[in-house]
């Protein structure tokens, strides 16, 4: 798959998500459930996560709250192993975010493209 296809998959899987726009970033924050929706999606199209950052509303606005998680991938590690270890990685970051407000808290990606 070219990086252009491969590229508007992302953009599909992450554009049901909140537009990061209004703070000048092309992307898409999505919350908890269909984070973890879209890491299956990723998975089947073996697209590795980076990494990937908290947003959260604060006085209406999406903003980012400093916190996020990255995985790199390891000297010799396959492409299928490294999807698989970044999404699991992934995966247990955002199930394991405490969450008080669900309706507060966003989950941006930084996949591999």
């Amino acid at each position: 798959m070219n990086n252009i296809v491969w590229s508007n998959k992302v953009d599909e899987i992450l554009s049901n998500g909140i537009s990061l726009k209004p703070i000048g970033v092309k992307n898409w924050a999505l919350p908890q459930e269909e984070a973890i929706q879209a890491l299956s999606q990723f998975i089947d199209l073996q697209i590795p996560i980076l990494g990937g950052d908290v947003c959260e509303f604060v006085s209406g606005t999406i903003q980012y709250n400093y916190d996020n998680w990255y995985c790199d991938r390891l000297p010799n590690e396959s492409h299928l192993d490294f999807v698989n270890r970044s999404i699991r990685k992934a995966r247990e970051y955002i199930e394991h975010y405490n969450i008080s407000e669900p309706n507060k808290i966003f989950f941006a990606f930084v996949p591999e493209v």
